[in-house]
């Protein structure tokens, strides 16, 4: 369904824009607003808002935050500015933020990265009150993107979270603190012609801007930036999450197709989250095939705990691809199919003692870590401690008569994609009831 309405949406902003296009206005700032009501009316229309959750677009300002906002998705009454169109709503209240630009070059870049970080350091300070007063907060899907990032479970008290190496618990703070951050969208309807000029420019500005004080540091970033088609997406687990090479995860990665729908795919992931709803997602068998720009990792440097990242750079050539990619699980291995039942038979946690690696040896002539490192890449298994488990409460396998099989944590995602292939396989499926 997500994708039926980004493909309306997109054809609304189209058409709208090519109306505005045909007024002769000057430049600044009326078709600037032009531009930013297009934006406003297309995230307000009915296909993408679900009814009867109190949500509206409005205009004004944050409470905390001098500079005006172009559009703000938020949840319940403002406080009117005067007689004006205008609203004052405090953070708590915003799901999303937008800064509107027509034409996105460098110096828009830089000045809407700097209105859109205010927003994100505003919300950190408010967070972090909450919390040291005591305020409880759910970050069972932190704890979900910790372990798909990391193979290891995330940890559950305050007490596991300090037992983490500072690089972890840096980790695991940053993914915490985005479940309920805004969404910060810097909306470009022009700007750069190429993919590779977009990026370019972006890896310029983060550069520039080490330090404490930065503005582009990874807690501060925005969610999204699109320039035309081409987009710059944020991946900090609600809804992109990809991880990288030795201990690192993809921070920003690029996209040239169907920015409507990933600024959907934002939207409807804040909404499910702060309003506590179901989204009609879908099965989820394609993705947006996104390219990596920066990767980031934790790190300690003088007593002092911090992202280190690493640019990639691509010719614009390398970077011209299909719009997504179609989802397709990891074959496992016959050990691997048994370990997984062993961890289904255990009720989601398995204990890996040296008889079940004599077993694992004897039985499929590999190494325990082996199936272990398998079941681990799937991103539905995880370790705590000398334990393995499942990353959340369900999860589905699909075996062969050779022992050979899938899992997946969408059961009906794998169901879909096995009868896609013809497929008969065995399926078990564990679901936590309690």
């Amino acid at each position: 369904m997500i994708k039926n309405a980004s493909e309306l949406l997109t054809s609304f902003i189209a058409a709208e824009r090519k109306n505005v296009e045909l007024i002769n206005m000057p430049h600044m700032p009326t078709l600037g607003s032009a531009y930013e009501a297009i934006a406003n009316a297309g995230i307000e229309n009915e296909f993408v808002l679900p009814p009867n959750l109190d949500l509206r677009v409005v205009s004004g300002f944050i409470e905390g935050i001098p500079n005006q906002i172009d559009g703000m998705l938020v949840r319940g009454e403002g406080q009117r500015y005067g007689l004006t169109d205008q609203y004052i709503y405090p953070i708590e209240q915003v799901l999303c933020v937008l800064e509107v630009k027509k034409t996105l070059n460098k110096s828009d870049l830089i000045d809407g990265i700097q209105h859109l970080a205010a927003v994100q350091r505003l919300f950190s300070q408010r967070f972090s009150a909450r919390i040291e007063a005591g305020e409880e907060f759910d970050f069972h899907l932190a704890r979900e993107s910790y372990a798909k990032l990391t193979g290891r479970a995330g940890p559950r008290t305050d007490a596991a979270l300090d037992a983490l190496p500072a690089p972890d618990r840096l980790l695991f703070a940053t993914l915490a603190r985005h479940l309920y951050a805004p969404v910060t969208v810097l909306l470009g309807f022009d700007g750069y012609g190429t993919e590779h000029g977009l990026r370019e420019a972006m890896v310029d500005i983060v550069e520039s801007n080490l330090g404490n004080d930065s503005d582009t540091s990874p807690d501060l970033l925005p969610s999204l930036i699109t320039a035309g088609t081409f987009s710059l997406v944020k991946c900090t687990g609600r809804p992109y999450l990809v991880s990288g090479p030795k201990d690192t995860w993809v921070l920003l990665a690029s996209a040239r197709h169907n920015v409507a729908r990933i600024l959907l795919e934002f939207l409807w992931t804040k909404i499910s989250v702060f309003c506590e709803v179901c989204m009609p997602f879908g099965l989820d068998m394609d993705h947006e095939n996104i390219k990596e720009l920066l990767l980031a990792r934790g790190a300690c440097k003088d007593e002092r705990v911090g992202f280190e990242l690493r640019s990639f750079s691509y010719s614009e050539k390398k970077l011209r691809r299909a719009a997504v990619t179609v989802w397709e699980p990891v074959k496992l291995s016959a050990g691997a199919i048994a370990l997984a039942e062993f961890v289904f038979f255990k009720g989601g946690r398995l204990e890996l003692e040296q008889s079940l690696d004599n077993y694992i040896q004897r039985e499929h002539c590999v190494a325990l870590d082996d199936v272990v490192a398998e079941l681990v890449g799937t991103s539905t298994f995880c370790k705590r401690e000398n334990t393995l488990q499942k990353v959340t409460g369900q999860a589905l396998i699909a075996s062969f008569d050779d022992g050979t099989g899938y899992v997946d944590m969408d059961a009906a995602r794998l169901r879909a994609w096995c009868d896609g292939q013809g497929f008969k396989p065995h399926y078990m499926n564990l679901i936590d009831v309690g």
